[in-house]
């Protein structure tokens, strides 16, 4: 098992994504969901822009939950637990983790916390656990842009994500690899020698 750090492009790891997204799993972009998102990327990369697609793929996946309520608001308005992971498996090997981390507002403003970030974390292990193969897994620097959580800077957010998958992987193995992808924009946020002690810390605990 292997956690490693790089910069680059979420949708170029050759690895199964953890792709945040809100409790109503809203994907119009750009009049809800940014375009320049980790989420709308997510759009244009995978489903070639076509919303209907990746709706019909997120119904399929989330008819296994329960909605725990609707909230009147533009877009989608039937909301589901914070937590919840919806696995989507298009064309190709690679699989992808829709992870609810963020609640919205009647005003699509999304807003999350240190808590749900840890519980979409979690479930995306326990998902991996039950649809992959093993293969690695990639996250983005979660918890920033619009999903508000200050307190969750991009430092505290990689070391989140490590530990997260190191505490999973202590009770079995379900993933090659962890893979956390900076965006380049956000490098310079990074101390990349001082997470690289960190992980040592980890690894010798």
């Amino acid at each position: 098992m292997a956690i490693r750090l790089v910069v680059g492009d979420l949708f170029k790891q050759d690895a199964s994504p953890v792709i945040g997204m809100t409790a109503t799993f809203d994907t119009l972009v750009p009049d809800v969901i940014a375009a320049t998102s980790v989420q709308g990327v997510f759009l244009k990369a995978v489903y070639a822009g076509s919303q209907e697609k990746l709706d019909a793929d997120l119904d399929r996946a989330l008819a296994e939950f329960r909605p725990e309520g609707t909230i009147a608001k533009p877009g989608k308005q039937v909301v589901y637990p914070l937590g919840t992971v919806a696995t989507l498996s298009p064309p190709g090997s690679i699989r992808y983790y829709c992870a609810a981390y963020t609640r919205m507002d009647e005003q699509n403003r999304a807003n999350g916390t240190i808590r749900s970030v840890l519980d979409s974390l979690d479930n995306s292990w326990e998902a991996a656990d039950v649809h992959g193969n093993g293969e690695p897994i990639c996250v983005p620097v979660i918890g920033q842009g619009q999903s508000r959580i200050p307190e969750l800077t991009p430092e505290i957010s990689i070391r989140l994500i490590a530990f997260s998958f190191l505490l999973r992987s202590k009770r079995s193995r379900f993933a090659s690899e962890l893979r956390i992808v900076v965006h380049p924009s956000e490098q310079d946020k990074i101390n990349f020698p001082e997470f690289q002690a960190f992980l040592t810390s980890l690894a010798a605990s």
